[in-house]
């Protein structure tokens, strides 16, 4: 039975994903935090299976707790879904890149919102061409002198999807094209987005070995 912990500020949005993922079988909502400190005192001893975040709490990130879970199992190890009011914000990457297993945008559909969190516990996530083109900027940036064998690199045919994705391809399309299943498309946007974790933490590594 997957477990939910929510944080979120406002309560009656929090109300609203309690009462949805409580009439949904087989999953239970184990708590609830509006603040980041909130979530921290309660976390250790719920070690829920996903949390359902705000990227914005009133006392800071949500990347801030990513950077905690990533370097510690005080908190278990959940599966996190950060809620953003839009794609443009720049913290919405800054979650992705700190170790977020995807995002949901605020405003769509309660099944919508159920299917982001089938998919993130299931290990898949979304891509959109706005994130998309921001990642490949990131990989490209990186291309020239790397080793590009290295298995925590994209492949050439991760690169060639995410360049798909940034030009607008839907999933489905992706999964056509590849001959593959839109769940497989999805996981591996998931691993498109743990490489791009993994650079991250190497690069902090780096700074602070220096």
């Amino acid at each position: 039975m997957p477990r939910i912990y929510l944080l979120v500020n406002d309560p009656l949005v929090a109300g609203r994903m309690r009462s949805l993922i409580d009439a949904r079988s087989g999953w239970q909502a184990v708590g609830w935090a509006a603040t980041l400190a909130q979530a921290r005192s309660q976390l250790g001893s719920v070690k829920p299976d996903l949390l359902l975040s705000d990227l914005q709490l009133p006392d800071g990130w949500i990347s801030s707790l990513l950077d905690e879970m990533a370097v510690s199992t005080r908190y278990g190890r959940p599966r996190t879904l950060v809620v953003t009011m839009t794609l443009d914000d720049s913290q919405l990457l800054e979650a992705l890149c700190n170790g977020a297993d995807g995002y949901f945008v605020q405003g769509q559909s309660p099944q919508a919102l159920v299917a982001a969190i089938e998919q993130t516990l299931a290990g898949g996530a979304e891509m959109a061409p706005t994130i998309a083109r921001q990642v490949k900027a990131h990989f490209d940036a990186q291309r020239e002198g790397a080793d590009q064998e290295d298995p925590l690199r994209p492949t050439a045919p991760e690169r060639l999807m995410l360049q798909w994705i940034a030009d607008g391809f839907l999933p489905h399309e992706i999964a056509r094209d590849l001959r593959i299943t839109q769940s497989e498309v999805s996981q591996r946007v998931r691993g498109l987005y743990r490489k791009l974790q993994f650079d991250r933490r190497t690069a902090a590594l780096s700074l602070k070995l220096a």
